[in-house]
């Protein structure tokens, strides 16, 4: 990985959903691995219990920690 792109990290994650606005549960989700600059949901599945879940694609920075 060049310099440039250090700190910079793709992922895939699965997001079990709670009834409500998907969006602030997505960027939740993405938060815990950094700061998200690009994402998409590349499934989607109806869960028997009425629920949701999402398969995310994303791309998130992971600043570097000064010591």
């Amino acid at each position: 990985m060049s310099p440039g792109l250090s700190g910079f990290r793709s992922l895939a994650l699965t997001l079990v959903c709670e009834p409500g606005p998907l969006l602030p549960q997505i960027e939740a989700a993405l938060r815990t691995h950094g700061v998200p600059l690009r994402w998409a949901i590349t499934e989607a599945t109806c869960l028997p219990n009425g629920g949701r879940q999402l398969t995310l694609e994303a791309m998130v920075h992971q600043p570097a920690l000064l010591v």
